[in-house]
């Protein structure tokens, strides 16, 4: 385990230290759609790689996000007719679908904007908002703002204190990794769980 660790250290280390590095933001941060990456750990191993970039991973990061919200969105919108009948009872529980799709038209927007300030996963955020047909222009806005700010935090904590996070990771980064780990497993599961 601490030799894949270490070679995935190795791999990420190179990536966000290379010229190349706005366009690995970019590729990282589209595919939260499709695949669970931590997003926050990714922005704040390339910011500590490259500090006078921040801004610009931050920008990036969060057009990456957005786009990729989009195309949950959009994926939600055109295809729940076709797919709807299946997941309902077989993935989630009609109950469940029902709930989300209350709290979707009691906050609209909002649920969108705290949905993507807080450590939420863009897939089920997305797809909800295209599947209960959201306008498209205010769920894109809010969010934009909503990654914006969260990755705003992110990044402005790495030009704080990068110095010593830096070391940190640097020393711990095989715990750090088991962790992320952990914690995707367990919100798989309690998602899961809630979901049926």
């Amino acid at each position: 385990m601490r030799n894949t660790t270490a070679r995935f250290y190795n791999w990420s280390l190179a990536k966000a230290t290379s010229e190349r590095a706005p366009l690995w933001i970019a590729l990282l941060f589209f595919l939260e759609l499709f695949l669970f990456i931590p997003l926050d750990a990714v922005l704040m191993f390339f910011c500590l790689q490259n500090r006078r970039n921040i801004l610009l991973y931050i920008l990036i990061g969060t057009a990456a996000s957005t786009l990729s919200g989009l195309c949950g969105y959009l994926i939600g919108y055109f295809l729940w007719d076709l797919l709807g009948s299946f997941v309902v009872p077989h993935l989630i529980s009609s109950a469940f679908f029902d709930k989300v799709s209350l709290q979707f038209h009691h906050y609209e927007h909002w649920a969108v904007y705290f949905g993507a300030l807080l450590p939420l996963p863009l897939k089920a955020l997305s797809l909800g908002a295209g599947v209960f047909h959201l306008g498209i222009l205010p769920f894109l806005s809010y969010l934009f703002a909503g990654r914006f700010l969260r990755f705003a935090l992110v990044g402005g904590a790495m030009a704080i204190w990068g110095e010593k996070v830096k070391l940190f990771v640097d020393k711990h980064f095989h715990r750090i990794m088991v962790l992320i780990g952990a914690k995707l497993a367990l919100a798989f599961a309690l998602f899961w769980a809630i979901a049926h």
